[in-house]
């Protein structure tokens, strides 16, 4: 539960770091169409999925363009839209399906695998789902998702991108982690001439390397700028790559191998014990704070149900002076009440993890789903997030004046 009092104090100014992230997603979601994104699913299923491509506020709808099989764990689905619109994004960046089961929409996000001026048909967008032990919705994409199916889309989201020209870029990444940094991998090495590119990629099997052939594919084209090392935990008889999970020795082993010397940046993605371990080797090398870049992805370990809130419950929001009346419904956050009363809240990703939404609590009290990116200092000063956020009574909340 969040609280905060009529006295609260307004903010000063965001937290220089804060401010860039919310600054990047809403000059990203510019880029393309403003903000949105939101998915719905249809397969087998299609009915129990999504009825309606349409019926979730603030919904882009997204058509399966073609499915293809990476490893007997993983499915690439290109997305396009219907309307022939381009589906903007930078390499990095994640898309969040909203996915309709049982009668429950669930939100997952998964990461675009090719940049944007590789994705064909053009205009479209390739999205890596890993199946994933008791993920309902991996699960579901693995095994229903075809061709013609619509999907509520919100995206693209997320800062896990490169900005400028690095000489030297160093990618960490394991299992399903590697789908963004294949996209910064081939977008840099395409892009940027002048920067070099390290690519560490841990699974346990050959077989659960996911693009297998189009790493093969790079090394090839850029013998000079790209150095690929795959280090499996299982590997077979006869192996040349690395060996052993990806943790701190491993790490330290595999760039001693590459020897990633002068200004490098680091972008890191994968499971959050591997994250971990790669970030205590970087920072016994002596790697500034400031050079890593990480990308955790996680589904709220605990989720609001309607029972929790109770009934319609009154929230004011305050955008840029100016007041909204808003009634938010038991069976909805506060940003699905918003949205489906015209209320233009900020907003992109849906599920907690980029901030874009975030405002702060003035006044009254909501239950948020966990985990989500709010820092403890942001808690702290009472900010919440509207798109995992339910009003247990009349709150006041106000936007940033950024």
């Amino acid at each position: 539960m969040v609280k905060r009092s009529p006295w609260i104090e307004r903010a000063r100014g965001l937290i220089p770091s804060q401010w860039l992230r919310d600054a990047r997603m809403v000059l990203d979601g510019l880029a393309g169409h403003p903000p949105p994104p939101f998915t719905t699913r249809g397969t087998a299923d299609r009915a129990a999925s999504s009825p309606s491509a349409a019926s979730l506020p603030g919904a882009r709808p997204l058509k399966v363009a073609a499915v293809v099989r990476e490893t007997p764990d993983a499915v690439s689905l290109t997305l396009v839209d219907p309307r022939g619109a381009v589906i903007a994004y930078r390499p990095g960046q994640f898309f969040t399906l909203a996915i309709r089961l049982n009668g429950e929409v669930l939100r997952r996000a998964y990461s675009a695998s090719l940049p944007m001026e590789e994705a064909q048909p053009s205009g479209s967008v390739r999205l890596t789902i890993k199946r994933v032990a008791g993920g309902r919705v991996s699960q579901h994409l693995n095994d229903h998702a075809a061709v013609g199916d619509l999907l509520d889309v919100f995206g693209p989201s997320g800062s896990f991108v490169v900005e400028g020209a690095p000489p030297l870029l160093v990618l960490l990444g394991g299992g399903s982690g590697v789908t963004p940094l294949m996209a910064i991998a081939r977008d840099a090495l395409s892009r940027l001439p002048d920067t070099r590119v390290v690519f560490v990629v841990g699974n346990r099997s050959i077989g659960d390397i996911l693009f297998r052939d189009e790493f093969d594919a790079l090394a090839a084209r850029h013998p000079t700028r790209l150095t690929l090392r795959h280090v499996l935990s299982a590997p077979p008889g006869e192996w040349g790559g690395g060996e052993g999970m990806l943790d701190e020795a491993t790490t330290a082993r595999e760039l001693d191998r590459a020897s990633p010397e002068g200004a490098a940046e680091y972008f890191v993605c994968g499971p959050a014990p591997m994250m971990d371990a790669v970030r205590s080797a970087l920072r016994a090398r002596g790697v500034e704070e400031g050079l890593i870049r990480e990308e955790r992805f996680s589904s709220p370990v605990h989720s609001v149900a309607a029972g929790d809130v109770g009934g319609d419950v009154p929230v004011t929001a305050v955008l840029r002076g100016r007041r909204y009346a808003l009634v938010n419904r038991a069976h909805e956050t506060v940003l699905e009440s918003a949205l489906r009363q015209e209320v233009p809240v900020p907003y992109s990703c849906t599920m907690g993890g980029c901030g874009a939404c975030r405002m702060k609590l003035v006044e009254g009290a909501m239950t948020l789903e966990e985990p989500n990116c709010l820092t403890a200092e942001e808690r702290s000063e009472g900010y919440v997030l509207t798109c995992i956020g339910r009003a247990t009574e009349a709150c006041v909340l106000e936007a940033d004046p950024s």
